[in-house]
This record gives C-alpha cells, structure tokens and sequence, in this order.
C-alpha cells in the first residue's frame, strides 16, 4: 500500500509500506486535540492543543475523543484510561495526516548528522554515537524511512567482518561473519556502534524479493534511524477499559512495542505495529479487537533463518551473554522473534486474571518475523488474516501454560510462509480445542535458511514441509484437542496428510476431515502412529494429490493408514477405519503450480472429484460454507461456485496470488 506523504526511501525499498493516510470522519461527542508543536500547558482544543499524550490521558473521561495531528511523537505512552462499553475513549490520526507513535531515540530520526560520529578503530564504514546511552541493555532498530529492521549483533566481530560466509573453523565455531546493516551496544562504554555496509549475495530463483541485498546509504549521518532501547515501550495498554486506537503507527520498540496487561474491550482499527522482538505481547486481556492492522517484525530481505535462531542453545558451552575466546556465540536474536505472543497470568498477582479471552482478529496482515502470531486463551477468533514471511512457525497454538485454552478458531487465513503452517508444542492442555478450517496454507515459498557458504553461494533454502509440527514431541506434557477440517494445502512435503495426525497423546482428541492436501517434491516421511488403539484419531474425507507425481508417492502410504488398528474412540467417528472414504485424485482446481510466481486458484472445477466427497461433519464444528443440511461436503476450503478467498488489510490479498501488492 503505497502513501503519498513519505518520500522515496535511501535505505531499501519499502517492503511493508505505511497504511494509506486515513480520510475516517471526525465523530461526534468530546473532541481534544495533541500536537508535536503543542503545549500540555494549554486546554487541548483544536486551536491550543496539547503537546504530549501521556499528558492528554491524564485528561481523557468516557466518551472523549482524542485527535492527533500529524507527526512524530516520541513518547513511550501509559494508557490506564476507563471508558466505557456505551461510551468508548478513542485515540486517533486527524483525516488524512500520519501520526507515528515512536519509542526511539528521538535524536536518531531529528538530527541523525550530529547523533553519529566515525568509529575510531572501528571497521571501514563503521560508526559509533555522538554520546554514550549507559545502562539500556541493548538496543534494537529499523530504517525510519522504509521501517525495515536493522540486525541486533551480539559481538562486534561479526559486525566488522568483511566475510558474509558461513566458514566453519570447528563444530560450532564460525568465522566472524557479517550478516547486514546492524547494530551493536557496547554495555561497558554505552555506545552504541552501526554499520550499514552493503551486502553481496548472489540472487537466486528461490530469493522472495527482487532487490534482495542491502545496496543504500551507508553513512548514517545522512538517513533517519530509530534506534530503540530494551526497555522502549510505545504503548502500554494497562488495565485501561473500552479504549480504541485507530488509523495510528506504533514503533520504536525494545523487546515489545505494544503490551496488553489486563485490558477490556481493546480495540485497534487501521494501525500499524513495526518492529521489536515482539511487535505485540498480550495478558489477560479481553474483549480485544483487532481489524485492518498490519504488524510487521523486522527480519530484512537479506536476513535468513540461521543468524536469527539461537546458534548454540546452551549456557554450559560459553557464556550466554559475554563472547569468550573460543568463538561460540549468537550473531542476533533480537530482531524479531514473534510477531504476537500471549502470556499466562500467575496466581498471585493482585489482578489475576488467566485468560486473554474473547478476541476476534480479523483481516490483518503479520509478517517478517522468526514466528508468526501466538495465539491462546478463550475464545479467540483469527480469520481472514494474511501471514507472511516467517522463518518458523505461521500460527503457535499452544498454551503456555496448562489448562489455559478452551476454544481457539482459526478460519479462512491465507498462511503463505514457513517451515510449518500451525506449530505447537508439549505444555499446553490437558483439555481444551482448536478449531484450524476453511484456511489457505500455500507454502511455496521457499524460506532463506542459512546465509551463504562456500558450498552454497546463494544461501540454502527450505519450503515449508507439513500442516502441523509439535515442538518437544520426545516429551509430551499435555496437549489440546486439535481439529483440521475444510483446509486447502499446498506444501513440499515430509507428511503424509501435513501430519495432520502427529504427536498424540492418549485420550486426546485429533480430528482430520475433509482437507484438500497438495504435495510437492519428496515424500520422506511415511504415515506412523505407534500404538494407535491408545489414541483418539478420526481422520477421513481427505484428498490427496502430488501435483507432479500423481499417486505413486500416495498410494502406500494411504494403505498404511488404512491398515492401522484403531481404538473404540476412533471408531466411534471412523467406523470403518483411518482414511476409509479418502481419496487420491487429481481435484481439478481452476490452476495449480508450484512457482510462487504463478496464481494459483484453489476453487474446484465443475469436474473436480472433491465436490460431494466430504463426510458430514459434526454439527458441533463451526463452518461459515457449511453445505445445505443433508448434502455431503466438498473437500477442501472452497465449496462448488465459492468467491475466491480474501484476506489481508481491506481484504486486499486473494488466495493463490503471493505476488501481492506493497
């Protein structure tokens, strides 16, 4: 979505561009106003409006609307503001100006020729800052003009290395290695040193972008910075109670940008969350709503899986925050590890409450990030969302802690990114369910999994490879009932049926019904469950079809599943067994190919054999195309004469098409 009220970026192209400046009409009611060049001495109209917002919070009561002229703000804002169900308090952009909210260091952004000095001794191109910042931690940071991330380097080796190789000296040990335009925060000194030297790897056919490497200035003195401490918050949304933000940009966060403790009736409209390790971080909040948002982490076109993993896990082996001399260290975990997480309350805080509960989030856009969106709680609703352009994990589902979900939907998302679409792992339940139907899971896209080697110049890549992974599947604590319906996948595959069916647990429901599975390249892994009478598994109505390689890959794998005994629980729903009534045929979709370049069409042809090969679903599954009662289901996430999927901001990306509009 490309605005007309920035100029042309010096850094690199925009990936994620700021929203179109909102022409919302003013409301009625209470109306006050803040400005960067106003003064919190004055009454808040629109003719003398205050300066600061945390001063205007201060001032807000039920049904207040708090306008916010246009420019940066440079705060780090406390909303603990009450207003109520009937009676909102609103914080807002003016129509048609652009209002950031920016916890960075303001001098990095207004006067970033007097913020750095060259870096005596330091590496050609290397810079240092004009003062010492003691005692912040860290810091992390993004290009102001295109908001893409810069790297968090923890040892300065790596950011003065001319090297962009991976050269392995020993098991675990590398070369100092340069990974892009970074920073590093000397925590003796306080100085916090960058460099934003270009970088040179090879453009291969699997890279997602066509202007891959940094190729912009290189001198900071002559381009806006934010440069965010640890600690930097723009928005803490503390027990504040029916509050809406709409058509506003977050950024310039440390480790979070927007924090929800304990929030009721939250509601975000039209913003824009940029960078931070996590852009959002949710407790006990509830009702949320999110709409028209983009939430973007800041993992750079040239930045891969393998720098922004932990590269050695354990503490035993060097010292986790202090490079010692045997040269085992990270290289940069800040930028971003998850796009929004949730948290778990603990009993004995004064305002305990477990859950985020009640929320519905709805055609978002979350991108760039290791992890893509967390989600946990009760009653959480995630549709018609687009997520991209992750390293991991598309959607966690998991509790973070024990008996922490009840009822989580996720439902006609497009997931275009990642190793796997839905990731869990071994600690959530025991109880609950997860409803995953109707979504659009198109992992062509390869991921960039490792910087450059001499073996491998271009880097290595790796497609996303199943539907569901369980993290920490040697040791199952506990575990949700999951359920995948009426999803239509497209992935090169380990799985037999994504491993839809993987990682059980006896007693706990998994269900498989009616997925449209697509497969590409090698099948590896074949259909195991050990032990199967112990577990709940129904699984059936699926169709199957490798789209180069027809059925031969499929078909013994189809008579494994078929061929497991299954326990009273599972025949309850599968009476004839696993797979009974599943298919392998080609569906006859309007286009499918595995070139992320091409638009695929997902939607069945009039001849496709999907179309009245469903089973009936339970009547206690939600489904928005739920067929005419009586009528068996189609396979897959569309029905026969469906509009094509849409998701995303205003619903702008359709299913099928990952050349999408910036």
């Amino acid at each position: 979505m490309p605005t007309s009220d920035h100029p042309a970026a010096v850094s690199h192209p925009p990936i994620r561009p700021m929203p179109a400046l909102a022409e919302r009409p003013m409301s009625d009611g209470p109306a006050f106003f803040v400005s960067p060049e106003g003064d919190d001495a004055a009454d808040g109209s629109r003719r003398a409006p205050w300066r600061s917002i945390n001063h205007a919070l201060t001032r807000l009561r039920a049904g207040d609307t708090l306008y916010l002229r246009g420019g940066s703000y440079f705060e780090n804002v406390y909303c603990a503001a009450a207003g109520r169900p009937d009676a909102p308090i609103t914080l807002r952009a003016y129509p048609g100006e652009r209002v950031i909210i920016d916890g960075a260091l303001p001098e990095f952004q207004r006067d970033p020729a007097a913020a750095w000095r060259p870096a005596p001794d330091g590496a050609p191109g290397e810079y240092v800052s004009a003062r010492p910042y003691r005692n912040i931690r860290d810091v992390v940071g993004l290009f102001a003009d295109s908001n893409i991330g810069l790297q968090t380097y923890w040892d300065p080796r790596d950011l003065r290395a001319g090297n962009e190789l991976i050269i392995e000296e020993a098991k675990g040990i590398c070369k100092p290695i340069y990974c892009g335009p970074g920073l590093w925060y000397d925590k003796q000194s306080g100085l916090i040193h960058i460099r934003l030297a270009h970088t040179h790897i090879p453009q291969a056919p699997e890279h997602l972008y066509e202007k891959l490497n940094y190729e912009g200035e290189t001198d900071p003195r002559r381009l806006p910075l934010v440069i965010a401490p640890f600690a930097a918050l723009p928005l803490h949304v503390d027990q504040g109670m029916y509050v809406r933000f709409q058509d506003l940009v977050f950024r310039g966060g440390g480790y979070v940008a927007v924090r929800l403790t304990f929030g009721v009736g939250i509601e975000f409209d039209g913003c824009a969350i940029y960078g931070a390790t996590y852009p959002v971080w949710s407790k006990g909040t509830g009702p949320l709503k999110m709409t028209h948002c983009g939430v973007h982490g800041m993992i750079p076109p040239w930045g891969t899986r393998w720098e922004n993993a932990l590269y050695v896990y354990r503490p035993d082996r060097y010292p986790p925050f202090i490079p010692d001399e045997s040269g085992r260290r990270h290289f940069s975990r800040l930028p971003s590890h998850a796009l929004l997480v949730t948290e778990g309350g603990y009993e004995f805080e004064t305002f305990y409450f477990p859950h985020n509960h009640d929320w519905d989030i709805s055609y978002c856009e979350f991108s760039d990030g290791h992890d893509g969106v967390y989600l946990s709680g009760s009653n959480i609703r995630f549709h018609h969302n687009w997520v991209d352009a992750l390293q991991d994990d598309g959607i966690y589902v998991s509790a973070p802690t024990p008996w922490f979900n009840t009822s989580v939907y996720i439902y006609q998302n497009c997931i275009t990114s990642g190793i796997t679409a839905i990731g869990a792992h071994a600690r959530g339940g025991p109880g609950g369910d997860i409803h995953v139907f109707r979504n659009v899971i198109d992992l062509r896209k390869a991921l960039q999994w490792e910087r450059p080697s001499p073996g491998a110049p271009q880097g290595r890549f790796w497609h996303g490879h199943s539907v569901f992974f369980m993290h920490g599947s040697g040791r199952l604590l506990h575990l949700e009932a999951m359920h995948f319906y009426q999803n239509t996948v497209l992935f090169r595959s380990i799985h037999y049926a994504g491993a839809t069916y993987a990682s059980m647990l006896p007693g706990v429901p998994r269900r498989s019904f009616n997925n449209l599975f697509l497969y590409e390249g090698s099948l590896l892994r074949p259909f195991a469950i050990p032990d199967s009478e112990k577990y709940d598994l129904q699984m059936d109505g699926n169709l199957h079809w490798h789209i180069t390689q027809g059925d031969m890959p499929l078909t013994p794998m189809m008579q494994k599943a078929r061929s497991l005994p299954i326990g009273e629980a599972a025949r309850k729903g599968c009476p004839s067994g696993l797979e009974a009534r599943a298919l392998i045929a080609d569906p006859k979709l309007r286009a499918v190919a595995w070139d992320y370049r091409a638009m695929n069409d997902y939607r069945p042809t009039p001849e496709s054999p999907a179309l009245g090969r469903g089973i009936a679903l339970p009547a206690v599954y939600e489904d928005p195309l739920r067929p005419p009662e009586g009528a068996a289901p189609d396979i897959g996430a569309f029905p026969r004469d469906a509009e094509n999927l849409r998701v995303g901001i205003r619903g702008r990306i359709a299913a099928g098409n990952l050349e999408v509009p910036r």
